[in-house]
Formats: structure tokens, sequence, C-alpha cells
């Protein structure tokens, strides 16, 4: 399954304590941080019985009064650890540990989490530090806190840039996160990294490329030649063209495509497809999935390539739509008759045309490029309609997709529905 990196998160995150001066400090995270505060209910008990003394009473006891109390913190953190997309623990590491192992699944999958002593000296990042964001999370803790942030991933203690963490932050896909440590074991091992991103979406050309070194110099570095051989070998080579990449490397492709694999390549999927939609009411949203993947497959482009899916608004309560948005995990875009037909299509339908009430107008073609046009520049349409069981698919991508060209011919415009 594709991994898509996770983006910022409406939900807030989890601050725990389990004693008095942890508390303190873990009011105070939760505050800077706008995180949901959880103390032992005798906590909460004992400020509820001393309201109204300010931020302690008079034994010490924090202000709990916006905390959620509990009794058992491994039954709390069984419901929480997914319903939050961090937490931060004041309390000793051994506690959190038990606590979270029954429910660690992948890193791929895992909220991430801090641990951090009740004076605040030290914010450790113990679980998700580079996809789930644990290593900023601590980093974030440490400057409120005062403290110091700990962070063990090895590409961040020897000073390397890592995979994972660009491709998250560049908003890109993993076609299999696995392909992570072949890519990031290279690097902690001294080897150089080829990487095919033409449209350097992970911003390292202009700080790891190597203008004055020539290609055999840099083959020669990357397989212990001795074309170069007092010249250490460079972090990352960059190719313009996937053929380019030698087959036994360690090897990056960003790409909108869906093949192109390799025993030690991290294929990264870009979001810059956005797929226009005509459906049949009712339609179920299993079959509009199935007919854009088939679609996307015929031009080897990769679902989780996905930016957006769009259709006119007359269609903005079909729950079939939702659906397969949903399974795509893209966000669903709507536009208005007049808009949809604004737009120069090369197959536009009478049908909908008559339906929409406009001269002429092209659903599925046009509301692709629109959705398109709002990533910015002119959009180019990649795959024109084609329709099959009552669905209608059309693909445009954003400027900076020219290399998500299809390599297998068009399918023909079909008037099995109307788009």
């Amino acid at each position: 399954m594709p991994h898509t990196p996770p983006h910022a998160s409406a939900r807030p995150l989890a601050v725990y304590a389990l004693t008095p001066g942890g508390a303190a400090l873990a009011r105070r995270i939760a505050g800077a941080l706008g995180g949901v505060l959880y103390l032992p209910e005798r906590l909460c008990a004992a400020h509820a019985a001393t309201a109204g003394a300010g931020d302690t009473d008079a034994d010490g006891v924090p202000d709990t009064s916006s905390a959620q109390p509990f009794v058992s913190l491994a039954e709390l953190v069984a419901r929480t650890f997914r319903e939050h997309p961090g937490h931060v623990f004041v309390a000793a590491t051994g506690i959190v540990v038990r606590c979270i192992a029954p429910h660690i699944a992948s890193k791929a999958q895992d909220p991430c989490v801090v641990v951090c002593d009740q004076r605040g000296a030290h914010a450790i990042s113990l679980l998700s530090g580079h996809l789930g964001g644990g290593n900023d999370l601590a980093l974030r803790v440490a400057a409120a806190t005062g403290g110091t942030a700990v962070i063990t991933t090895a590409t961040d203690t020897e000073g390397l840039p890592s995979l994972d963490l660009l491709a998250a932050r560049a908003g890109l896909s993993m076609a299999d996160i696995a392909m992570v440590r072949h890519v990031n074991g290279a690097l902690l091992a001294g080897e150089t990294v080829w990487i095919c991103d033409p449209g350097d979406r992970l911003g390292l050309r202009g700080t790891y490329s190597a203008p004055d070194q020539t290609d055999a110099d840099a083959a020669g570095d990357a397989y212990g030649g001795a074309s170069s051989p007092a010249r250490p070998a460079p972090i990352f080579r960059f190719v313009d063209a996937p053929g380019d990449l030698p087959p036994d490397a360690a090897t990056v492709l960003v790409t909108p495509h869906a093949h192109l694999a390799a025993p030690r390549r991290l294929v990264l999927h870009p979001r810059v497809l956005h797929v226009g939609v005509g459906c049949r009411r009712g339609v179920d949203g299993a079959v509009i999935e199935s007919r854009i993947r088939e679609t996307l497959a015929g031009a080897n482009l990769a679902p989780a390539a996905i930016a957006a899916l769009a259709s006119a608004d007359l269609k903005a309560n079909e729950p079939g739509l939702r659906q397969a948005a949903a399974a795509l995990g893209a966000p669903l875009h709507f536009f208005d008759a007049a808009s949809l037909a604004a737009v120069p299509v090369p197959h536009p339908s009478p049908k909908a045309a008559e339906v929409l009430g406009v001269a002429e107008v092209g659903v599925a073609e046009a509301a692709a490029l629109l959705s398109a046009r709002q990533a910015g520049g002119a959009p180019t349409l990649l795959l024109p309609k084609s329709a099959a069981r009552g669905v209608t698919v059309a693909v445009a991508a954003v400027p900076d997709a020219h290399a998500a060209r299809p390599r297998t011919p068009f399918p023909h415009a079909s008037s099995e529905t109307p788009s």
C-alpha cells in the first residue's frame, strides 16, 4: 500500500502526567502547544476541593480545571493512542513504553510520542520521529520547557538528510515505505544515493549537486571506482531521466508513474493528478473508484499521485463520489455550470449541456482542468474523457507535471455516460 505522509492535523496533541510536579509542567506544555491535558483523577479531585486558590492549591497541586481525568494510564492510552496525532508524556520512559507497546503498528501509521522528565530538562523523541513528527515535537516541547531535545534517529545524529522526512515535508507519497531503510542506510554507510527528481520537489539539488563533477567521476565515486580516488563519494547524484538511475544502487525516483521499481529504489509520488468525474445518479463509490484506478493504470499513473477529484456541483450530494474520494484519500472539488462551460474541452457532451442548461460543456474534462488550475498556472489535460459503467473520467495535471504524460495511447472518448 502506498504511504502518504501525514498532513497537518486539526486534532490536538495529548499531554499526560502522573504526579503533581509533572502535572504543573504538563499544563505548561499543553498551554504552549495547544494540547489536551490528561491527569490522574486524584489530582483533578484535589483541585476541585480547593477551587479558587489560583494556579495551585495549598499543597502545590496544579490547576487542573481544564484537564481530563483518568484512573489508569494504560487504559486511557488504549483509547487515545489513535485519536491524537502526537502524545507528550511527563513520566518515566519505562512506564510510557509499557503503555504504548500494545498499540504500535508501523512507522506509516503510528502517531509520534515524546517523553519528558518532570523538570523539563529532556524531551525524548520516542516514536515516529520522522514521519509522525516526533523529532519536531521534541524540539517544540524542549522550547516550551527550556530543556534539551533528545533525538536518536541515525540520520539526524549524523547530520544527514532523511529521505522519509524530506518526502513528508514535500507532500510526497511513498510507494513502498520499506524502501526508506535502503536509501537512509546507504547514506549512513557513505554510499552515494542517486536521485531522479526533475521538479526538485525534495529541494536537494541546490544544496547537494556537484556541478564540477563529470558523470564518469560520479559513477566512479558511487561504485568505488578509481576515476577520482582522492574525492569522497557525493551524498547524492542527480539524473534527469529514470532510465539513468543505476539498477543496483540506492536510488530515489520522484514520479507520478506507478512502475519503475528496483531492489533499492524509493519511489515517491507527487500529488499532481486532478481527476474529473462525471457519473450517473446513484453509481456506487466502489465503481467510481475502480474506474479511476483503471484509467490511471492504463497510462501507468499511480493513484497515490491524485491531488483531487472534481465534478459538477450538481453532483455534490452523490454519495458514490464522496466514497470514492475518501477511498483514494483525495479532496473533492465541485464547480458550477457556468465555470465548467467556460473551459474549452476536446470532447464536449450535448447531454451534459442539456442537463446543466448551458450551450456546451464537458464535465469530466473541464472539472479536471479547473481543479488543476487551482494549483496554479495553465494545466494540461493528460487523459481525455473515457466512459464505462456509468462513470466518465478525465485527468489533468498541474504545470510542473510534464513528466506525467502517459506512455500509452489515450483511450477513446465514449458517449456511454454524459460528462
